[in-house]
């Protein structure tokens, strides 16, 4: 039983951070063939895993210079607030999934994701060691051959 245990443990700690999306909406499923959409998609992927990894650069150079935010914690914040609110620990988490609901083009260069959020804070981050609940509203924006995050909206809705 120890060595089972054992072994799990070190599969777990070897195992890497990763951030998933769902959908149980067919038009997703569908929209994701777009180069576009799967653009976006893989994106927020990015961005998900750069929160979890502590990755700065990956997770800064998936914003745009022009972020806003309405945050979980009650307050707007810019691209000089989130970069602080990051290197202070306070963006962190153990694991990311989102359950979008709706993704769609907004107009050229623009693509709006809708749904659900469950995450795990870690560190210094609000609700450290619980299971977050959290619906969200992102804009992405094509930049050149990317997509930054513009816009984003995220409010708690349960936490255990």
């Amino acid at each position: 039983m120890f060595r089972t245990l054992a072994a799990t443990l070190l599969l777990a700690a070897a195992t890497p951070a990763y951030a998933a999306w769902t959908t149980t909406s067919d038009a997703v499923r569908e929209a994701a063939k777009q180069p576009d959409i799967a653009g976006v998609l893989d994106a927020m992927t990015r961005i998900d895993t750069a929160t979890m990894t502590g990755d700065r650069a990956a997770f800064l150079g998936a914003l745009a210079p022009e972020i806003l935010i309405n945050s979980p914690q009650n307050g707007v914040n810019d691209l000089a607030s989130v970069t602080q609110r990051f290197a202070g620990g306070t963006i962190a988490y153990d694991s990311f999934d989102r359950i979008v609901d709706r993704i769609a083009p907004r107009g050229p260069g623009e693509v709006v994701v809708m749904g659900t959020e469950i995450l795990r804070p870690k560190g210094q981050a609000m609700h450290a060691g619980k299971t977050v609940y959290r619906r969200f509203t992102d804009i992405w924006r094509k930049d050149g051959a990317t997509w930054k995050l513009s816009l984003r909206q995220a409010t708690v809705f349960k936490v255990e």
